[in-house]
């Protein structure tokens, strides 16, 4: 993995909550998206936020603002392997704007013609949350455990600094990455 890319490493941080008993797994804290692209940052800020804070030892915070297949074999490379992969990403869906979307990735790859389409999408530099995802789970790049944490962006116009409802969302968004880092690695995962 390019070092250069670390945002932050957890160092000798015991346990977040003294009222989980099990140690986290190694897990990658990925911000994906643009920078200077208003609510289509919301990764990369919130990623920049959750690099403040303190982690145990095997969880990484890195930005990921780099195309799809760089992305793929540092994950791929990641030693020890990453047991689970959380993603933060603005992504236009249609969905109610001004909230968090949180889902587990089922791995489900589209058609050949559809990875082919997003490789070449990704190849001319497009950076994209599903672009990511259809290529590093094509290249078996990625955990079976991979949880996205989305917005629907409000304003995706040159700005740099999110909306107002995009900073709403960064205090529960850093919530949710901190339960999904301290959950125990499902059996099956």
């Amino acid at each position: 993995m390019r070092e250069r890319l670390i945002v932050a490493r957890g160092g000798a941080v015991a346990a977040l909550d003294a009222n989980r008993s099990a140690p986290p797994a190694r897990v990658l804290i990925g911000g994906v998206g643009y920078h200077w692209f208003g609510d289509a940052s919301f990764g990369l800020v919130a990623a920049a936020e959750l690099a403040r804070m303190e982690w145990p030892a095997g969880v990484d915070v890195l930005d990921l603002d780099y195309g799809a297949f760089y992305v793929a074999m540092d994950i791929r490379d990641a030693d020890p392997p990453y047991e689970r992969v959380i993603l933060l990403a603005a992504v236009e869906r249609g969905r109610e704007p001004g909230r968090l979307y949180r889902s587990r990735w089922d791995g489900l790859l589209p058609d050949a013609e559809e990875i082919h389409e997003r490789m070449l999408e990704a190849g001319a530099g497009i950076v994209d949350l599903d672009h990511l995802l259809v290529i590093a789970g094509h290249f078996q790049a990625l955990p079976p455990d991979v949880v996205t944490i989305e917005i629907d962006p409000t304003d995706t116009t040159g700005a740099d600094a999110l909306s107002a409802t995009g900073r709403d969302l960064l205090a529960e968004a850093v919530a949710l990455v901190r339960d999904e880092v301290l959950a125990p690695i499902a059996a099956g995962s």
